[in-house]
């Protein structure tokens, strides 16, 4: 055999010595991994190691994926992938505790069937195909918990939901929250006592916190937290005793979790004040603020002061325009903040549409405090703080706009509290006070609070729409602050695993350099573009200057040297049009060239490399043989 024959008979056993390596691989260490990605995108939280280990029922996972139609979505397809690999890793850590059941819900298949059953969300691919991603998980009793659809918008927070899931189905109780407020939102009046005639009625966020809670008021004349109860809610509390401070005190030093919403001027108290009296219920202070409590939390909290944001205001209407009609103008207390102003690293933020406030607190880190203080939501840099006194005779946007000054500062509305926290009782329980464990001084463990500077916006007006069906009251969300409030209590209630999970890095990372010269790219051809989009537009105008005249009934005739520029001008806004057209397209072309040479040197240089390495060993190896040969030979 020759050594050029040779030579390809080696790479060609190469090349299926690769394929087989790979098909081996593939199929034969799928639990073989090794996570080498810059954000650990598949070694798990130690919390979620903990969740697993400690599970002692058998959970089935059931992963509902289209194949096929995910062909058709790449992004879709890539995604798939990362959640079943992630999947894959839960059931290989849980050793047999989890079963993974990959589903392909074929379109007119049982498999689909189930999928509808399961209350499974879909993506519209063609007229008779749906594509499926979702998961369906159930334990020993039949307890379900559903994913409807993987959302790729909150892959940094795929970890947490997984875990989440599954610590559920290891405890399916529903976590006791206590109520503290001074509204009465969590009781139910008589129909007739409406927010338009006599009283109040229960506000519509209570049927969904009882959906996921079980939610209890706690007994302020008893002042007693008890063992039983999970974590406290408290909203827009009325002026608590000492006995009250000191119970809350110690349910967090035993490592009792809190949702705090305090207000420096409560909207909605000041305007059912008098219709709580009369349903039978205490006045609603103005304002509430806990700051024995938030101070030996490591808070500060700006009482009597509210925020205003002038990006971020909401319109209302005003009856000052012409004619007496309505005119939209900014109301500087009522702010529709957005996700960039979100930290959206924190799973309690993580995917929220906009949250609204109304006249909003501040709340910042007390100086010296060894907690951690972490914002959640702050408002833009064009804010002030407005004393409430601005809102007592009603609401008058003019007034807020006319006094408005920015500060150049941003406010934080909404912050988590965690870390070492010290008593507000130094000196032990104040007379009367009931405690069945022994007093503390500081945390039994670090403390984990969400405290929110507002309590109005989880009253109807700010987040919901209501509507009536059938004689149902049906309710439509206008804001993601339901969500907020039951975001926090889910992960408040969870495990100290679970509280312990953060959001993790995406799947896909783009390439930075990439993107650096693609903005390169953009700025090196805006110039040409905005002298060509300038020149079109000159044309435009003198073409019409030119038709003009050359309408008829306008009593002109046209020349031929008219008709001749009228002509020119329609042929200079082609060439222009193409001259853009052609712009854009180089500009493309040139990114797509870059991008498919960095892709290669990035995915497929490596590997040339690595071959090229490899066949210069085995020739130096040959080299070295055959000299060997007729060494010996010598």
């Amino acid at each position: 055999m020759g050594k050029g024959l040779m030579g390809i008979f080696a790479l060609l056993l190469a090349a299926v010595l690769t394929i087989a390596l790979n098909v081996i691989a593939a199929n034969g260490f799928r639990s073989a991994r090794v996570d080498l990605t810059a954000d650990k995108l598949y070694a798990l939280n130690a919390g979620s190691l903990n969740v697993l280990e400690t599970l002692e029922e058998p959970v089935t996972l059931r992963f509902y994926f289209s194949e096929g139609a995910a062909n058709q979505v790449p992004q879709i397809k890539r995604y798939g992938q990362r959640v079943r690999e992630m999947l894959e890793q839960y059931a290989l850590i849980a050793e047999g505790r989890i079963n993974l059941e990959i589903v392909d819900p074929v379109p007119f298949t049982e498999a689909e069937d189930d999928a509808v059953r399961n209350g499974l969300g879909t993506v519209p691919i063609t007229a008779d195909e749906n594509l499926y991603f979702g998961l369906v998980a159930t334990n020993t009793v039949d307890d379900r918990e559903v994913i409807s659809f993987f959302q790729q918008e909150k892959e940094a927070f795929l970890e947490y939901d997984l875990t989440r899931l599954i610590y559920n189905l290891s405890d399916p109780k529903k976590p006791k929250v206590g109520l503290i407020t001074a509204h009465q939102m969590n009781q139910d009046v008589s129909p007739l006592l409406t927010f338009g005639g006599q009283g109040p009625q229960q506000w519509a966020i209570v049927p969904q916190l009882r959906a996921l809670f079980d939610l209890v008021t706690v007994d302020l004349e008893k002042a007693v937290i008890g063992d039983d109860i999970d974590l406290l809610l408290i909203v827009h509390p009325p002026k608590l005793s000492e006995r009250v401070l000191y119970a809350v005190d110690q349910f967090v030093l035993h490592g009792g979790r809190v949702v705090v919403m305090v207000d420096p001027f409560s909207e909605v108290g000041t305007a059912f004040r008098n219709q709580q009296r009369q349903a039978g219920g205490p006045p609603v202070p103005d304002s509430s603020d806990l700051q024995p409590l938030l101070a030996a939390w490591g808070v500060d909290f700006t009482g009597g002061r509210f925020v205003g944001d002038w990006d971020y205001a909401q319109r209302v209407n005003m009856g000052s325009g012409a004619g007496g009609a309505a005119k939209p103008v900014r109301y500087l207390s009522w702010l529709a903040l957005q996700p960039n102003t979100y930290d959206t690293d924190d799973i309690v933020m993580g995917g929220l549409g906009p949250v609204v406030v109304a006249s909003a607190g501040h709340l910042s880190k007390r100086e010296g405090a060894a907690s951690e203080f972490r914002p959640l939501i702050r408002t833009g840099a064009e804010s002030m703080l407005f004393e409430s006194n601005f809102l007592r005779a009603g609401p008058n946007p003019r007034n807020l706009i006319e006094a408005f000054k920015a500060t150049d500062e941003s406010y934080v509305v909404a912050a988590r509290v965690s870390g070492p926290v010290a008593t507000a009782f130094p000196d032990g329980a104040p007379e009367g006070a009931t405690a069945a464990k022994p007093h503390l001084t500081e945390a039994s463990r670090p403390a984990n609070l969400v405290i929110i500077a507002d309590s109005d916006m989880v009253f109807d007006q700010f987040w919901v729409r209501e509507q009536s069906l059938g004689g149902k009251r049906l309710f439509v969300q206008t804001s993601a602050n339901a969500d907020l409030m039951i975001n926090a209590l889910d992960h408040l209630a969870g495990s100290e695993d679970l509280i312990s999970l953060r959001s993790r890095g995406k799947s896909e990372r783009r390439f930075e350099v990439l993107a650096a010269l693609r903005r390169e790219a953009e700025r090196a051809f805006l110039d040409q573009e905005k002298a060509l989009a300038d020149k079109l537009t000159k044309t435009r105008e003198r073409l019409v200057e030119l038709q003009a005249k050359a309408r008829p009934g306008a009593g002109n005739l046209i020349s031929k040297e008219q008709q001749a520029e009228i002509d020119k001008a329609e042929q200079v806004i082609q060439q222009t049009r193409r001259e853009l057209r052609d712009v854009q397209h180089d500009l493309n072309k040139d990114i797509d060239s870059l991008e498919t040479r960095l892709k290669f040197a990035n995915i497929g240089g490596v590997p040339v490399l690595i071959g090229l390495l490899a066949l210069v060993l085995a020739g130096m190896r040959a080299s070295r043989r055959r000299r060997n040969v007729a060494g010996s030979r010598g």
